[in-house]
């Protein structure tokens, strides 16, 4: 504008010049030409040269004059023009852009150019948080895909762990050391359910740093199962959020996992799917072993009863005949005359067959035991509470087992002994007290007695028509152990079974691994 100002001085000072100029002429030669009127000047040809020359001026500055006129009205017509487009882009686009922004955006400052400095402001510090928002939103999808991989690298080792080896104690605190590790929590515990830790042979909370506190907490809760996980806020002894997650298959329990972070710790979707996960893995692990034992125990049962079946079919139904027989024969024997080493003679058959057949009846009674859900321990508890109802002794049965976890063919034979040294205590000893104990030792070794405080044997070894012991002795053997019969201190008999069970405990598996 001060450019186009100037121009349009200039313009004007060059019109006034010209008309200043014109004047001049006008004067100078006005006088000249009056002069030659006058004749005061002689000379025609001057005169005429002079109002020739005067013409010829004034019509040439009259043209400069007309056009530094045109020349001005064009420099004022392209001021106006440019005022009006500068009034267009910088006023009225201006306002446009304004009026996009925000209210206080159009409110502040004093005219648009100033408006539009604080608007730029603003969208230059709008532009750098979405920068900064840009990077946090990267570097979070980076935290997050890592993350995530490791999430997957755990739930990879954790289902080579539990399906390349034995599902025990010691792969599920490898397990939980793993899931802690990942999740960066303080501790992690895994609390069983008790067919659960019977089945594994484990202790009924595992954990990898310490109990985890919450589970003080949830001890009302214990036999209440958890449908979902939860996050438990922190509240009384526990100073950290804590994640419960059930660990079920289908329907049926296994446990609870529970993890606790550290304080100011934040729990969120990846850490509760992780957890949700791994407490899936370990739900299959865990019922895999429970229902494998299980077909076993089935596959045994359905086996000893097919074979009680034929013993009862066969060879129980011959000794009752034969005792049948043998009694007839014996009574026709009483009524005539004959040796009386004959009548010895069937006397001695009929009590041989009548201990056989007893004998067989024992067995088929022996294959018919079943072994309940609830595992060795409550078998043995009603096979004693049976014998102490029919016989009226005084029974007691007393057992530390520990971490000892026995095959489901331990436990047959272990009951089997059992049940054979209670039935020879009953028919034999004449005893009041009896008392079954079962005790796991630090070597290693499952000792199980029997004391009874009857008449005690001479030498049990030796006894006629008694099978009992040669098969405790078989039984014995099949564990890759030794039964013995003695004198018990104080006076009755003591049946003694001792053998190393097959399956070794996590705490002696880790020794052997360390």
């Amino acid at each position: 504008m001060a450019t186009l100002a100037g121009c349009m001085v200039a313009a004007l000072l060059s019109v006034w010049g010209s008309v200043e100029i014109e004047q001049l002429f006008q004067q100078v030669f006005g006088r000249l030409a009056d002069l030659c009127n006058e004749g005061s000047y002689s000379g025609a040809v001057v005169c005429d040269a002079f109002r020739s020359v005067e013409k010829s001026l004034l019509e040439r500055v009259a043209v400069m004059l007309l056009l530094q006129v045109l020349c001005s009205a064009l420099i004022l017509a392209g001021a106006l023009l440019i005022m009006k487009r500068a009034h267009d882009v910088l006023v009225r686009r201006t306002e446009s852009a304004l009026s996009l922004m925000s209210d206080s955006a159009r409110v502040r400052g004093r005219d648009e150019i100033s408006r539009l400095i604080d608007s730029l402001a603003e969208l230059s510090a709008r532009q750098a948080g979405f920068e900064a928002e840009g990077r946090w939103r990267q570097q979070t999808s980076g935290e997050q895909l890592r993350r995530k991989s490791q999430a997957l690298q755990t739930l990879h080792q954790v289902a080579r762990m539990f399906t390349d080896g034995v599902v025990s104690e010691f792969s599920l605190r490898n397990g939980l050391s793993l899931l802690e590790t990942s999740l960066g929590a303080r501790t992690a515990g895994l609390a069983l359910n008790p067919a659960a830790h019977k089945a594994l042979g484990t202790v009924a909370l595992l954990h990898t740093r310490g109990e985890p506190a919450v589970l003080r907490q949830l001890g009302a809760e214990q036999n209440a199962r958890e449908v979902s996980a939860r996050v438990v806020p922190p509240s009384g002894d526990c100073a950290a959020h804590s994640l419960v997650v059930p660990v079920c298959r289908g329907d049926v329990s296994v446990g609870t996992l529970v993890i606790e972070f550290p304080e100011n710790a934040r729990v969120d979707d990846p850490q509760v799917n992780l957890a949700e996960s791994f407490a899936h893995l370990a739900a299959l692990a865990i019922s895999s072993v429970s229902r494998s034992q299980e077909e076993r125990r089935v596959a045994l049962m359905e086996e000893r009863s097919a074979i009680a079946g034929e013993l009862h079919d066969s060879l129980a139904q011959s000794l009752a005949y034969m005792k049948i027989q043998v009694a007839r024969l014996q009574r026709g024997l009483d009524r005539e005359k004959h040796p009386t080493d004959v009548a010895q003679a069937a006397r001695e058959l009929r009590e041989g067959l009548s201990a056989a057949y007893r004998e067989v009846r024992e067995l088929i009674a022996a294959f018919r035991v079943r072994m309940g859900p609830g595992g060795l321990l409550s078998t043995v508890q009603d096979a004693v509470d049976d014998f102490a109802q029919r016989s009226g002794l005084d029974i007691s049965f007393v057992h530390d087992l520990g971490r000892c976890h026995l095959e489901v063919n331990e436990e047959f034979h272990v009951m089997q002994v059992i049940r054979e040294a209670l039935s020879n205590t009953v028919r034999h000893a004449r005893a009041y007290h009896v008392w079954v104990s079962m005790h796991y030792g630090p070597e290693h070794l499952l000792t199980v007695v029997v004391d009874d405080d009857g008449r005690g044997l001479t030498n049990p070894y030796t006894e006629s028509n008694h099978y009992g012991l040669s098969i405790m002795r078989e039984r014995a053997h099949s564990l890759g152990g030794d039964v013995s019969v003695v004198h018990r201190p104080g006076g009755g008999t003591r049946v003694q079974l001792t053998f190393a069970p097959q399956k070794l405990p996590a705490e002696l598996l880790t020794e052997g691994t360390t």
